[in-house]
């Protein structure tokens, strides 16, 4: 499953950043080529409003303006003093190209490619033979008559403006060679950092996948031990169908006590579910944390009591939050069973709440077994325990700390648990006030 998801985010990433890079050379070779021909076009439509102006006119007996051939020698001259040398030329209505003297030289072939009805309003690139030109054509509104090269009369009515931009051109060419390489290049560049992006996207499914199989399989193991504990207890009791209850109690009881067991670990899975999923809600109202803390003291006061374990608490009064009061029972029950659970006849459970500033910090302290500094960085995993035989038999479901933790951080609150083993440890819980 993983090998095909894997592959398509491979593919669907390189195909991304290959459009993206397609895009961005795409746009440099346009910008490029925008910015070199409009350089070009200044030239030529620069001119053409000059020749407008300045280029004059012999009148001739009919009364139409006729250019002179001494005339177009010294357009011609004045166009070869500019930064970029730009040919003229001149058509008439049919499309004939007219001789000019000091013109550059057509041939027909070239001149069929130059036709004015070729050509818009607009500044256009033409391949001529082997040469590359941006051509303009002015088309004159009244026909004007000029004598051309060959002492002939012609009527104009195009005036056709040329730059030679072969060397715009190559540089193009150039820059599309070296863009299409980029391209080639970015491309294996694409494939290889979408491998490396499917990669770090599978990692937090992968580890939350595993996590989920790990759930499942613990969950099954621990629904399957007390499952088989009621099967072979019940068994027993059907073998002996004429014994009283009290023959039988010892059976009744194990059996009680796995019923009960079972239904404490579903209501620890139902919790941690509905959590998971955003499905349980908190009820969040102003309360008493002190009084809290102390009433959670009273209710475990008695269980110490039997393990011989001295159960001291230090509250600060008026203490008070915004909180679910029934999870912060729930909080507190959790954490003062493990540290009672886990210290020996005549140790000491230390609960300490603080006000301050800001917030309120909570510490659970015992002198018990302590937790080993392998198995501390694991405390508040789901299932996690690092004597599970003993925490089996004390009736632990390795649910308790991550369910707590979760109560903890819902009320925007941090839990951490400090440890030595063989000399106790500490659970550190503050809320914000």
């Amino acid at each position: 499953m993983f090998n095909r998801i894997h592959t398509q985010l491979t593919i669907r990433n390189a195909a991304v950043l290959f459009v993206i890079l397609i895009a961005l050379n795409l746009s440099v070779f346009l910008i490029m080529k925008q910015m070199l021909f409009a350089q070009v076009d200044r030239s030529i439509i620069g001119l053409r409003d000059k020749t407008s102006i300045s280029v004059p006119a012999v009148t001739s007996m009919s009364g139409r303006s006729t250019l002179s051939v001494p005339m177009q020698k010294a357009l011609v001259f004045r166009l070869g003093q500019m930064d970029r040398p730009i040919v003229q030329l001149y058509w008439t209505k049919d499309d004939q190209p007219v001789p000019m003297p000091g013109s550059t030289e057509f041939s027909e072939s070239h001149y069929k490619q130059l036709e004015p009805s070729r050509f818009g309003k607009d500044p256009e690139t033409v391949k001529v033979g082997d040469q590359y030109y941006r051509v303009l054509n002015i088309d004159s509104s009244d026909l004007m008559a000029a004598i051309g090269s060959d002492g002939t009369t012609y009527e104009i009515t195009t005036q056709q403006l040329l730059s030679n931009v072969s060397a715009e051109i190559g540089m193009l060419n150039r820059l599309q060679n070296i863009l299409l390489y980029g391209g080639f290049v970015g491309l294996l560049v694409a494939v290889a950092a979408g491998y490396y992006l499917a990669n770090r996207a599978l990692i937090p499914i992968r580890v939350s996948l595993e996590k989920q199989q790990q759930f499942v399989s613990d969950a099954s193991h621990e629904l399957r031990t007390p499952l088989s504990v009621i099967q072979a207890h019940t068994e027993l009791l059907l073998r002996h169908p004429d014994h009283t209850v009290e023959q039988d109690s010892k059976h009744i009881s194990t059996v009680l006590q796995e019923a009960r067991r079972m239904s404490k670990l579903v209501g620890g899975l139902l919790t941690l579910a509905r959590s998971d999923s955003n499905q349980l809600e908190l009820e969040l109202k102003p309360v008493q944390f002190d009084r809290i803390v102390q009433e959670s003291v009273n209710k475990m006061q008695m269980l110490a009591e039997v393990k011989d374990v001295i159960l001291h608490a230090e509250v600060d009064p008026a203490v008070s939050m915004n909180a679910d009061e029934e999870r912060l029972h729930q909080l507190l029950v959790t954490v003062l069973d493990n540290a009672i659970k886990y210290t020996q006849e005549g140790g000491v459970v230390r609960v300490t709440c603080r006000k301050l500033a800001h917030s309120v910090h909570l510490e659970v302290e015992d002198t018990g077994i302590g937790i080993a500094p392998e198995n501390l960085p694991h405390v508040f995993d789901r299932f996690y325990r690092g004597d599970k035989a003993r925490s089996r038999q004390d009736g632990g479901t390795g649910l308790g700390l991550a369910i707590a933790k979760w109560i903890v951080e819902r009320h925007g609150g941090k839990i951490r648990v400090e440890s030595k083993l063989s000399m106790g440890t500490q659970v550190l819980i503050s809320f914000p006030l």
